[in-house]
């Protein structure tokens, strides 16, 4: 009898040590890998001539006061205000011109063709990266 207590008190022992000596304490290793950094999208190799072969830095200019030219300029806009909030893509008068259904007026290009969804996706980057003049 004697025996069979103290096989219960080391089993109970042994079972509170296993049970509380787990040093991880229950987390899932895969909760705590980072994602992968996005990298930086650069303003003048990959903003700039998307504007150029859509030939927007010709239509701009003069209509509607906007000017796609420098990151400056997009940040200040035109008559409908910036046409860029950094990290802010969703809301930016840019993206929403380029979208089927824009604000106001005609959807950018102007007549088309259209940009690609990959190449929105990369001007979106840029914003939410910051829109830095890069």
């Amino acid at each position: 009898m004697r025996f069979l207590r103290l096989s219960m008190l080391m089993g109970g022992i042994l079972a509170v040590g296993y049970f509380t000596g787990c040093s991880d304490k229950g987390v899932n290793p895969v909760d705590t890998i980072s994602p992968v950094p996005t990298p930086d999208v650069s303003f003048m190799n990959q903003v700039v001539p998307f504007f150029v072969n859509y030939g927007c830095d010709g239509c701009h200019g003069g209509n509607g006061g906007l000017d796609v030219q420098s990151v400056a300029q997009l940040l200040r806009g035109g008559i409908h205000g910036p046409a860029i909030l950094a990290g802010k893509a969703d809301s930016s008068v840019m993206v929403r011109k380029l979208s089927a259904n824009p604000p106001f007026g005609d959807r950018m290009p102007r007549g088309g063709p259209y940009l690609a969804d990959s190449t929105i996706q990369i001007l979106k980057t840029w914003i939410n990266q910051g829109a830095k003049d890069n």
